[in-house]
């Protein structure tokens, strides 16, 4: 009988190598947030909100907004990597997110919207609020 030796240990998953810092090339960077977040008010203006509601309403589901469709982003759970659902898009992410974040920036004076330029994983409030990431799709 011969002795083998043991199997090396399983790679680690994906979510704790993005949660670790080891793969940042995934990560949106903070411009290209910012630019998104420009892009998604010049397409709510330019089609009235009406046609940005139609489009958003139909992207949801992916993970992504009309303007992270054009920008190739993508809105993801943190734990599993997976697009976030249109629930979670628009009840966590939209509204609960949204509520906290119109408190909290006032109150920093603002500050808190240059969140991602610090932060290890580019998260700002509304990501952290509902353990998402931004990841290039």
């Amino acid at each position: 009988m011969t002795n083998l030796p043991p199997p090396p240990p399983p790679p680690p998953p994906a979510a704790a190598v993005i949660q670790t810092g080891v793969n940042n090339a995934n990560m949106v960077s903070p411009w290209a947030r910012l630019g998104a977040h420009l892009l998604e008010g010049l397409l709510m203006t330019f089609t009235l909100g009406i046609g940005w509601i139609i489009w958003a309403s139909m992207t949801a589901g992916t993970g992504q907004t009309p303007a992270k469709k054009l920008l190739n982003q993508r809105v993801v759970d943190a734990n599993t990597l997976l697009p976030v659902s249109m629930g979670k898009m628009f009840w966590v992410r939209g509204l609960v997110a949204g509520l906290v974040a119109s408190i909290a920036f006032p109150i920093t004076l603002g500050i808190l919207l240059f969140m991602p330029f610090w932060d290890k994983r580019n998260q700002n409030l509304w990501d952290k609020v509902s353990n998402t990431l931004v990841v290039n799709a």
